[in-house]
C-alpha cells in the first residue's frame, strides 16, 4: 500500500466488512459532499477499487485495521512427573539367566586348543 494514500477504509470511514453496495451508498453521500471536483474524484477512484475488483477490497479490508490484540503467549510447558525414589532390593541385584540357555542347546561349541597348536597364530 503506497504511504502517501491511506487506506480508502480507514480515509472514508468504511467498514472493512461491508459489500459493494454499503460501500456505493456511503461513498455516494461523500461525493455528493465533497468540495471540489478533485475531492470527487479521488472519492469514486476509491470506489472503484473497492466495488470492480473484489480482490483488490479484501486486500484493502485485510489491511484496514491492523491487530490490535497482543500476541498470545506460548502455551505452558507441561509440568514433570516427579521421580519415584530408587529403592533397590535383592530381587533387582540377582543375575538373570541368560537367553541362550533359556532357548536351548546350541551347536557344539569350537573344541579348546592349545595356543601353540592354533593354526590361525602358525601352530603346527
Amino acid at each position: 500500500m503506497n504511504s502517501e494514500r491511506p487506506n480508502p477504509f480507514e480515509r472514508y470511514g468504511l467498514d472493512p466488512m461491508a459489500g459493494p453496495a454499503a460501500i456505493t451508498e456511503r461513498l455516494r453521500e461523500l461525493a455528493e459532499d465533497a468540495p471540489d471536483a478533485q475531492v470527487a474524484a479521488e472519492i469514486r477512484e476509491a470506489w472503484e477499487a473497492l466495488t470492480l475488483h473484489p480482490r483488490r477490497r479484501v486486500e484493502l479490508a485485510l489491511e484496514a485495521h491492523p491487530e490490535t490484540r497482543a500476541p498470545a503467549p506460548s502455551p505452558p510447558r507441561p509440568a514433570r512427573r516427579p521421580r519415584a525414589a530408587a529403592t533397590l532390593t535383592l530381587d533387582d541385584l540377582v543375575a538373570l539367566p541368560s537367553i541362550a540357555s533359556a532357548l536351548g542347546p546350541g551347536p557344539d561349541p569350537l573344541p579348546d586348543i592349545p595356543l601353540d597348536e592354533d593354526p590361525v597364530l602358525g601352530g603346527s
